[in-house]
């Protein structure tokens, strides 16, 4: 008996895009947001929302902490918005942290924006500000475009000299000057995690060219591009990291720091929708 090859990833995006596209009444986004950080303040000011619980979800398509996906209008702006996709700490591969963003691409959306919190290890990116990510080290171990390549879903060899696209850090860091919102650009390290690293791996860090340090962020970024996404992608602030006079973590005061970031980094994204409307 010939027993039935399982679907490849192609086949898979292929088909949770078109039950999406099914649940969703036929709808189309303009933007994707994956949002670790002010998730919820946007999602609150979306308007005529049309809300998919996790029950909802085509298989495959899974957001941390079983967060649901909302489509609605943002500053006139059709958008899928839910929280950062599964973690690679968790145990989850690269194909199923970045499912989602081929899948949202596949639904129709060329504008992918993602947040995240972040350690600072630059004295002048202080807690509660937000970082424009300008470009990254990967570190995090893993790598979304490894193994057998699929021309359908993207060149073998996709160019990475401008994944977060320079327009859009342009148009953020206008909004965030416009409105008076602490913001600057930064170098984005994302490690594997869940330890938060070591004093030696921080001052590696730093040396090697990194302003900021995370857990997320990088793998999604990879899966964007070489889906031919437009890519934004902003952090809150949680902690600036002293190497020489090291402290333990406080995550108390990591959350309060996410928690003065949240409503700063809602309004830099409504600006910077209002520009893309």
């Amino acid at each position: 008996m010939v027993s039935t090859p399982p679907p490849s990833l192609r086949q898979r995006v292929a088909s949770a895009a078109s039950q999406l596209r099914e649940r969703l009444g036929g709808r189309r986004p303009r933007a994707a947001m994956l949002l670790g950080t002010g998730h919820s303040s946007i999602a609150a000011q979306l308007q005529d929302r049309v809300t998919l619980h996790a029950d909802d979800l085509p298989s495959g398509l899974l957001f941390a902490q079983g967060t649901p996906l909302v489509f609605g209008l943002l500053e006139n702006v059709p958008v899928v918005v839910s929280d950062a996709p599964l973690a690679s700490y968790e145990g989850h591969n690269a194909e199923e942290v970045t499912f989602p963003v081929r899948v949202l691409r596949e639904l129709g959306a060329e504008f992918l924006v993602l947040t995240a919190g972040a350690a600072s290890l630059r004295q002048q990116i202080e807690p509660g500000m937000l970082a424009i990510v300008e470009d990254h080290l990967n570190f995090s171990s893993i790598h979304p475009l490894q193994g057998p390549p699929d021309e359908a879903l993207g060149p073998r060899f996709p160019d990475m000299s401008d994944p977060y696209t320079a327009r859009w850090r342009r148009v953020a860091a206008e909004v965030a000057r416009e409105g008076g919102l602490p913001a600057t650009q930064g170098v984005f390290a994302a490690v594997p995690g869940p330890s938060l690293p070591t004093r030696a791996e921080y001052r590696f860090l730093r040396t090697a060219g990194a302003d900021l340090v995370g857990m997320s962020l990088v793998p999604e970024v990879l899966a964007a591009v070489h889906s031919g996404m437009e890519v934004l992608a902003v952090v809150g602030v949680t902690q600036l990291v002293s190497i020489e006079t090291p402290e333990p973590a406080s995550i108390e005061a990591m959350l309060d720091a996410a928690d003065l970031a949240a409503p700063r980094m809602a309004a830099l994204l409504c600006g910077v929708l209002r520009r893309l409307a």
